[in-house]
């Protein structure tokens, strides 16, 4: 009976050499389509990148910004204790502040589509929502199936008077995300997805972040109530600066005067106490 060798598929010595060379070739080659992309990228979109505000977050941005014509997705991150709460208004707090950062290049009606959680799950308010746009040009979609949800966003990218679509939802669906990716791209419009848990990852988004709530910041003595704190992180950043094997995570700070969102000094991230660490309202009341 012949014997074979593993030894036999094994490529010549003179062959695996010029693969180990060709090696730093293929990553230059992966980084050149990647810049490509990129820039392939923010050209569909038709429009300049829309900054978040935060220089240290939007100088690893493509163009300094979040791409319009383009799907965003927004996760809930876990909490000081460890746990991600059910009710943790940090991840809905940044979807807002992205909706106001959209909402000002353009008139339009920024469409937010949910699907309630429970008997119990109550609209965002619409007075807390007032410190990032204003409610009025908000148009709030209820749908009892996330099948519903997905064709109400898909059809918003479609409408010429929306300036941006929320999708709120728990639900994971690749074959959905495919397509508000591409008719976000068609349209040139924003499109973010909001998730009150971690969600498996997908490659359709462009970028993917993870909110969490942080410990705010109390001057000792006094029993005041600091700012309100997130820690964020960019979990996929598809078109923007390479990023290191860690992913990049910021500690902001919410400004109630001057509307902005600023990245807390290194020297200023302690709290005097646990329970400082408290989170936002799930649907920002009060």
């Amino acid at each position: 009976m012949p014997v074979i060798s593993p030894s036999a598929f094994a490529p010549p010595i003179a062959s695996r050499a010029a693969n180990d060379a060709a090696a730093p070739i293929a990553g230059d080659l992966r980084e050149k389509i990647r810049r490509l992309e990129r820039a392939h990228s923010a050209q569909r979109a038709g429009q300049a990148a829309v900054p978040l505000g935060v220089p240290a977050i939007d100088a690893l941005l493509p163009e300094g910004g979040l791409l319009t014509g383009a799907l965003h997705e927004i996760e809930a991150g876990s909490a000081p204790s460890g746990r991600v709460a059910s009710h943790d208004g940090a991840a809905l707090g940044f979807a807002a502040h992205l909706l106001g950062r959209f909402g000002a290049k353009s008139t339009g009606t920024l469409l937010w589509c949910r699907r309630p959680s429970g008997t119990f799950d109550a609209s965002p308010y619409a007075a807390a929502l007032s410190a990032w746009f204003d409610p009025g040009r908000l148009l709030m979609v209820t749908a009892r199936r996330d099948e519903d949800l997905f064709w109400a966003m898909e059809e918003g990218l479609r409408c010429p008077g929306i300036a941006i679509v929320l999708g709120e939802t728990r639900a994971a669906d690749p074959t959905a995300g495919r397509r508000l990716s591409l008719a976000a791209e068609k349209s040139g419009m924003p499109a973010l997805l909001l998730r009150s848990q971690p969600a498996p990852t997908q490659s359709v988004c462009t970028t993917r972040w993870r909110i969490a709530s942080a410990p705010s910041h109390s001057t000792p003595g006094l029993n005041d109530i600091g700012a309100a704190r997130w820690r964020i992180q960019l979990r996929r950043n598809r078109f923007g600066a390479p990023s290191a094997a860690e992913i990049p995570s910021w500690l902001v700070e919410w400004n109630d005067e001057t509307h902005c969102l600023a990245v807390v000094p290194q020297a200023f991230h302690g709290s005097t106490r646990e329970s400082d660490a408290r989170p936002f309202d799930s649907r920002l009341v009060g």
